[in-house]
């Protein structure tokens, strides 16, 4: 069973409560001496069952321990609106990655949500612990839990409300400030985007640091206020920094962004894959999944984490081109069990690095869209980061699922790559979907070229065929951010692997 199904049967094995009581019961003096580096107070440790698990030793799931999947991290309860525990998440106290991990992933709730019905007015911060700063200060604050981005459904609960966002004082919370802003527009009351000074990092730290924190900060609110009282309609001067910051990152070649193994294809994107939709089209046999694998195994590799969803391929036979890829043999070879156990075990062990990081949901026509991409979500609570997602292939997934059956197979590509492209916006994660087209057809349905971000096009080339491997070329058709380019790559068939020209 995998550590998806072991956590998901979890949710009825254990009670959460019996857990934040046993957690709660270890909040010793190592967990305090974070807690009061933190600027936390005992009062509030006691109000929100903060726990600490700090041994190898634990509950057990079925015949799994949980033992140490927490360990040496603070605990804090996931509640919802009632009060009831729906997850809990651990902040580690060393430099073990991730930083923050969930038990359950599960992704619908913001923390401290109870609080919403006493208040019009809540601050929505990039943290636990920023929410915990304000409660102390009695300000009423809400959070998304570690990883997940903020979401339509986050945004449904603070409808009619006076909003004020308070990220982190970086790139990535301005960017994110603007984006919540947005989603906000159609439920909240009114929404101001807060800015901290320059020199603090987030909300904790600006209790922890500033002098009188309190009357500070209540000033910076009011401060907003004003500022947008006179100007009701934001104008650009609040992204000029983040465009600013992007140009100087391209200028001096530091863009940023996922590398996928391939130097063309990462500097033709401005550092490898972003937040989007890249779909990778082709023909039958032109190597669409072999390309996505190889890949998705660099990125886990790196430790990003790797979601391979797939209707076409077994799990069995997606481990198999990674194995063959590793021993340098073709995959019916280790398909048909012709290659000796010892080379397997060999290339298992160069594997092992590659598996921590990558989940591989094996899907079937039963598998509807919305429930991968809650069991995606899962995956990345339990990782602690937005992983990047491949999907292999979009003409597979079932139609089942859609609120509006499609009545052609073009309807059908553009009622996905929609909804895949909404994914990956509210994620602010790359996904790579495979999209099989047919030979000299350049074009994919219209719908589906204005979803995506990025499509690239992987063709063989004609009489390209020879004993050093298969010349083809990966096509940028469309790059939303960028300029258009050919990546000259070689497939290596009998050894299953792709490599630039």
């Amino acid at each position: 069973m995998s550590e998806l199904q072991h956590l998901g049967a979890a949710k009825t094995a254990f009670d959460l409560e019996e857990l934040v009581t046993h957690y709660h019961k270890q909040l010793k003096e190592e967990a305090y001496a974070y807690l009061e580096r933190r600027g936390i107070h005992q009062e509030t440790a006691e109000h929100y069952r903060i726990g600490f698990e700090p041994g190898k030793f634990g509950f057990y799931i079925n015949s799994g321990k949980l033992g140490d999947f927490f360990e040496n991290r603070i605990i804090i309860p996931i509640t919802n609106a009632g009060g009831v525990t729906v997850d809990l998440i651990g902040r580690s106290l060393d430099q073990r990655e991730p930083k923050y991990k969930s038990l359950l992933g599960v992704g619908d709730y913001l923390f401290n949500e109870q609080i919403l019905e006493q208040t019009e007015d809540v601050i929505v911060c990039g943290g636990v612990f920023d929410v915990l700063s304000l409660a102390q200060a009695h300000l009423p604050a809400v959070c998304v839990p570690i990883w997940m981005s903020f979401k339509e459904i986050h945004a449904d609960k603070l409808r009619d409300k006076r909003v004020f966002i308070c990220l982190g004082n970086d790139e990535a919370g301005r960017r994110e400030s603007v984006r919540i802003q947005a989603l906000l527009q159609s439920t909240a009351k009114q929404t101001f985007i807060m800015q901290l000074p320059e020199s603090i990092r987030d909300v904790n730290d600006f209790f922890v640091r500033v002098q009188n924190p309190l009357d500070s900060f209540m000033r910076l609110l009011n401060e907003t206020m004003e500022e947008t009282m006179m100007l009701p309609i934001a104008p650009d001067t609040k992204n000029v920094s983040i465009y600013t910051e992007e140009f100087m990152k391209r200028h001096r070649g530091q863009a940023s962004g996922v590398p996928t193994g391939f130097a063309a294809l990462d500097e033709a994107l401005f550092g490898g894959l972003r937040s989007g939709l890249y779909l990778l089209a082709g023909a039958a046999s032109s190597g669409k999944t072999m390309l996505m694998k190889q890949m998705a195994d660099h990125i886990a590799l790196h430790q990003t984490p790797v979601v391979y969803v797939s209707w076409d391929m077994t799990g069995f036979e997606l481990w198999a081109r990674s194995i063959a890829r590793l021993i340098g043999t073709e995959p019916q070879n280790v398909l048909t069990g012709k290659i000796e156990p010892r080379q397997v075990a060999e290339a298992n062990k160069r594997y092992m690095p590659i598996s921590h990081m990558l989940w591989t949901i094996e899907c079937s026509l039963d598998s509807t869209i919305d429930r991968v991409m809650s069991n995606v979500e899962r995956i990345a609570g339990m990782s602690g980061k937005t992983p990047v997602v491949f999907i292999d292939h979009i003409n597979r997934i079932p139609a089942g699922g859609l609120p509006n059956p499609p009545r052609s197979s073009a309807e059908h590509q553009t009622t996905i790559t929609y909804m895949l492209k909404h994914w990956s916006k509210e994620w602010g994660g790359p996904v790579i979907a495979a999209v099989p087209s047919d030979i000299g057809d350049e074009r994919l349905p219209e719908g589906a070229e204005a979803s995506a971000d990025v499509i690239m096009r992987l063709k063989p080339e004609p009489d390209g065929t020879s004993a050093n491997g298969i010349r083809s070329s990966l096509q940028l058709l469309k790059h939303r951010n960028g300029t258009l380019a050919t990546i000259p790559l070689r497939f290596y068939d009998q050894q299953a692997r792709f490599a630039e020209e």
